[in-house]
Order: structure tokens, then sequence, then C-alpha cells
């Protein structure tokens, strides 16, 4: 595959694995099965705020947001093993798992062959 290729694939798994968390999460706490409402809110801005963080940069390719990325879709991964050791929320904790793993792939590399292109792209330039 060339470099370009393998940008446009970390970006796609990097988008499929952030939107995956954010709708999945969405879903479950406000539609599937909701917390009692005096926990909503806490619940809500405890798992879906901390990815508003990085939204306007992934959507806009930026590489040091993809990079400060990985960190979050690891917290997820740990938030999903913490769902699936109840048997009762084990759906919604392999899903955030599967949706948090794909976040991490694709934030890995992008980040790896964007760094290489734009180390290119610098290197080729003439001083």
């Amino acid at each position: 595959m060339s470099l370009t290729q393998w940008i446009k694939l970390g970006r796609v798994l990097t988008l499929l694995g952030y939107f995956g968390l954010l709708i999945g999460l969405f879903a479950w706490h406000l539609l599937i099965d909701p917390p009692p409402r005096h926990l909503m809110s806490v619940i809500i801005f405890f798992q879906i705020g901390p990815l508003m963080l990085p939204l306007f940069g992934l959507l806009n390719g930026k590489l040091y947001t993809h990079a400060w990325s990985m960190y979050l879709a690891i917290f997820y991964f740990v938030v999903g093993v913490w769902y699936a050791g109840h048997d009762r929320d084990l759906g919604i904790g392999l899903y955030v798992i599967a949706s948090s793993l794909l976040f991490f792939a694709g934030t890995v590399i992008y980040t790896r062959y964007m760094g290489r292109s734009l180390k290119n792209r610098d290197e080729s330039t003439p001083a």
C-alpha cells in the first residue's frame, strides 16, 4: 500500500471507531438502558464528554489530535472492560472494547504514516 492509502485507512478507522463510541454510548445511556434520572447528566458528562474534546481536530485530520487521542481510546478500552465485567452490561462492554480498539488502531496508523508523509515532504523541500 502507498503512503496515502495508509493515511486514508488510518483516518477511516479512526473516524469509524470514534463515531462508533460516540453514537453507541449515547444510544446506550439515553435509549437502550437509561440510568436513573438523577445520574443521567453525570454519566453523560463523564462518558460522552471526553469524546467531545478531539472532535474538531479529528474531523480536520490534525496530526497532533490523532496522536493524543490514542490515550482517549485506551481510556474507553478500560471502560469497555469495566462494563464487560458485569453480565448485564456484557453487550455494551464488548461494543465499547471493539470500537475503542478500532479508534486506537486508526490513530496509530494515521499518526505513523502522516508523520512519515510530513517528514518526506520537509526533506524534499529545498532550503
